[in-house]
C-alpha cells in the first residue's frame, strides 16, 4: 500500500535534489573507506590504549590491596614484637631488681660483718692499749712510791729495794 508512494516519492527526491546512483555509491564506497581508515588507526588504538589504562588501574588497584595487607600483616608483626619486647624488657627489669636486692643484702651483710671486725679488732686494741697504760702507770707509780720512800726514810735504795717496794706495791694494786 505504502510502496507505490514510497517508491513515488523517492523518484521525486532523486529529481528535486539530483540524487545520481554513480556519485552516490562513489561517495558511499569513500565514505566506508574512511570510516575504516578511522576505525583501523583511530578507534582501535584508542580503545587498544583504554584497555591497557584499565588494566594499569585494576594492577594499581590489585597492588593497594596487597600493600593494604602487607601493612595490616606488619603492624600486626611489629604489635607482636613490641608486646614480647615490652614482656622481655619487664622480666629483665625484675631479675635485674632481684639481683640488684641480693647484692644488696650481700654487701650489707659483708659490711656489717667487717664492721663487726673492725669492732671487735677496736675493741681488742683498746683492751690492749688500757692494758698497756695500766702497766705504765704501775710502773710509774712503783717508781714514785719508791722515790717517795726514799725520801721520807732519807736512805739510798738499791735495786733489789725498789723492787721489793714495786712488787709489794703492784699487789696492793
Amino acid at each position: 500500500m505504502f510502496s507505490p508512494i514510497l517508491a513515488a516519492d523517492i523518484q521525486d527526491l532523486v529529481t528535486n535534489f539530483g540524487l545520481h546512483t554513480d556519485a552516490f555509491i562513489a561517495h558511499l564506497i569513500a565514505f566506508c573507506i574512511l570510516a575504516a581508515i578511522v576505525v583501523c588507526f583511530g578507534i582501535k588504538p584508542i580503545f587498544k590504549q583504554l584497555e591497557e589504562r584499565r588494566q594499569r588501574i585494576q594492577e594499581g588497584e590489585d597492588m593497594h590491596a596487597r600493600s593494604q595487607q602487607e601493612l595490616a600483616e606488619v603492624k600486626l608483626t611489629s604489635e607482636k614484637l613490641l608486646s614480647e619486647a615490652r614482656e622481655s624488657g619487664k622480666k629483665e627489669v625484675e631479675q635485674a631488681r632481684e639481683t640488684a636486692s641480693r647484692l644488696q643484702a650481700e654487701l650489707s651483710a659483708k659490711a656489717s660483718a667487717e664492721a663487726q671486725t673492725v669492732i671487735e679488732n677496736a675493741h681488742k686494741q683498746a683492751a690492749m692499749d688500757t692494758q698497756r697504760e695500766k702497766d705504765a702507770l704501775k710502773g710509774e707509780f712503783a717508781r714514785l712510791v719508791a722515790e717517795a720512800t726514799s725520801r721520807v726514810t732519807g736512805k739510798v735504795l738499791s735495786d733489789a729495794d725498789h723492787r721489793a717496794i714495786n712488787a709489794e706495791a703492784i699487789k696492793s694494786l
